[in-house]
């Protein structure tokens, strides 16, 4: 029998532990988080060591401790060890929570593994290698960003993911740097911007410059002359035929 400790559908089911009451077990859902492909294994892990870290669930895919033995001797008498039993059933919940959050091409790669450790560490030896050819396609693709037809929202979007893959594959990228490649991929309608920004004392922050640039984005959006449409009496075809009727 499930408790519900939260009203939220996306938030952990606590469940009854039979076996051992006093150590509940949580069931979590991953249905809100993007599925895992083969293009997005570092925002997606970061999303899923972000959510167990909050339920303090880690421990079962960063090694951090090691699983309690599956039998105990008490008394020398050995039987089932229940805090094992406790871990094993928390962990198939977390690995089939896992399993749900990854593509179903991708699945195979998990399907011999044994537990959310094993699943884990495959899916990183698979995915999350920095090699040198990532790292400097990432780079190269940062330093090509222009605005050019995206709007101040797309185009900062687009750096910062840049940015935060290479972050995550441990070559941060400092934060003036960053905004000068902002400033950089402008056009010539937000030179004012730009000088602002490179007249100032102090360095503005990444949020600040997008404040920014979106009230320039918009005040150029309002100074555009909206075009109108001719009237219905325009039409060139109707003036031959009055014409003709005034000099009849």
């Amino acid at each position: 029998m499930a408790s519900h400790t939260t009203s939220s559908t996306n938030d952990p089911i606590t469940i009854q532990n039979s076996q051992d009451p006093q150590h509940p077990l949580l069931t979590i859902n991953l249905s809100n988080i993007t599925k895992l492909s083969s293009t997005n294994y570092l925002t997606w892990s970061f999303q899923i060591q972000s959510l167990l870290e909050g339920y303090d669930l880690h421990h079962f895919i960063d090694g951090t401790q090691t699983p309690p033995q599956p039998t105990a001797i008490v008394n020398g008498v050995t039987s089932p060890n229940l805090a094992y039993i406790t871990w094993k059933r928390q962990d198939r919940l977390l690995f089939s929570a896992l399993l749900g959050a990854i593509s179903v091409s991708l699945q195979p790669l998990i399907a011999r593994t044994t537990t959310s450790l094993d699943a884990w560490q495959t899916l990183a030896n698979t995915y999350a290698k920095p090699s040198r050819g990532h790292i400097k396609q990432l780079k190269e693709q940062l330093k090509r960003c222009n605005k050019g037809s995206k709007s101040i929202s797309e185009y900062m979007q687009a750096i910062k993911t840049r940015a935060d893959e290479l972050a995550l594959l441990g070559k941060p990228i400092d934060d003036k740097d960053l905004i000068d490649r902002v400033l950089e991929g402008l056009s010539d309608e937000y030179k004012f911007v730009i000088d602002a920004i490179n007249a100032r004392d102090t360095s503005i922050s990444f949020a600040e410059l997008h404040e920014k640039l979106l009230n320039k984005e918009a005040s150029l959006q309002t100074a555009q002359p909206s075009s109108l449409s001719l009237p219905a009496t325009a039409n060139p075809t109707a003036f031959p035929s009055k014409l003709a009727s005034i000099s009849h």
